[in-house]
């Protein structure tokens, strides 16, 4: 009879401590590594492009990191278009599996120097790595402090992409920095706790019980 009870019991533990799986964990504490990969896309879109690559490294004497060494961070500038050029200065992660959907955070922030502000646009595709793929897209103006952001992204076939655009006049575009950036599936993680292990455990020899006298 325990045998009987144990069984289900086992398998309510077993649902209860589904764990989300992690897709993507990135504190760009070596962007240049990122770049040498062929996972990141980077992509310096502005017209006519400007002295800087794109996304760089992140530089300490701006801000710091949000997290870890000072420059473990990835940052774009108004350098990245020419003079009264206009940014567009993309960045992708490699891709990852939407077949359960997925929660991406990250943590933004800007320079937010008086007169100046960074627009940001990002979004997610089905693995393209342009902006016109976005399949929702969000837009902020990155905040003067490190600020958490979200995005949930609907379960579908197959795999995609989660993009980030620095945009805007260069005139009036400054720098901004990216951190923490975490993908989880939407699998449910939650764990009971112990006294309600023990509740379904007892209401269940409880049930078997019954049958037993019955």
């Amino acid at each position: 009879m325990m045998k009987k009870v144990m069984l289900p019991l086992a398998c309510a533990v077993a649902m209860g401590t589904a764990q989300a799986e992690v897709l993507l964990v990135e504190n760009f504490d070596n962007v240049n590594a990122l770049r040498a990969g062929d996972q990141w896309i980077f992509e310096n879109a502005s017209v006519p492009p400007g002295i800087a690559p794109g996304w760089v490294q992140g530089n300490p004497d701006v801000f710091e990191a949000h997290m870890g060494e000072p420059n473990a961070y990835i940052a774009s500038s108004f350098q990245s278009a020419a003079p009264n050029g206009q940014v567009d200065d993309r960045l992708f992660t490699p891709l990852f599996s939407l077949e359960n959907g997925a929660v991406a955070t990250f943590w933004l922030r800007g320079a937010n120097d008086p007169g100046f502000f960074d627009m940001v646009v990002y979004g997610y595709t089905d693995g393209g790595a342009d902006p016109l793929d976005f399949i929702l897209q969000e837009v902020t103006i990155a905040p003067d402090g490190w600020t958490q952001y979200s995005i949930t992204i609907d379960a579908r076939a197959g795999d995609g992409r989660l993009g980030f655009v620095h945009t805007g006049p260069e005139a009036t575009s400054n720098y901004v920095g990216l951190d923490t950036l975490r993908i989880v599936d939407q699998r449910q993680g939650d764990v009971p706790e112990p006294a309600t292990l023990l509740i379904m455990g007892l209401g269940l020899a409880g049930l078997a019980a019954s049958r037993r006298r019955a």
